[in-house]
């Protein structure tokens, strides 16, 4: 055409300047679709990132959440562990203390049914 000069323009015919100024708008309108494409890729990529570095937050706190459950559960069950010993121990010693008494009292009976023996 006759140049890129808007003053140019109007030394062309009107059919020519219709011209024109339909190859600028769609000159424009690719530009713009073209920077609308770009625009877009860029925020689907720094969507897709942010799942991503979502998602891994999220595992690692479900991680961190898990071993803080199982360290607790462990300590727990030490505790209840340490208290079952406590408790079989002092059932131990509650059992060998009957022991000694039930020894005792099938001493004295049959000493005393020897004693009786003897008297009679």
């Amino acid at each position: 055409m006759a140049g890129d000069d808007p003053k140019s323009i109007v030394s062309l015919s009107p059919l020519d300047q219709i011209r024109f100024c339909e190859a600028e708008v769609t000159r424009r309108v690719a530009a713009a679709r073209q920077s609308a494409e770009e625009s877009l890729a860029g925020a689907r990529s720094e969507a897709a990132n942010l799942k991503k570095q979502a998602r891994e937050r999220g595992l690692q706190r479900g991680q961190a959440r898990y071993q803080e459950v199982i360290s607790k559960a462990e300590e727990n069950a030490q505790v209840i562990v340490g208290q079952a010993h406590r408790r079989s121990e002092e059932l131990s010693q509650r059992g060998r203390r009957r022991i000694d008494e039930a020894v005792r009292k099938v001493a004295s009976i049959i000493v005393g049914l020897e004693a009786d023996e003897e008297n009679s």
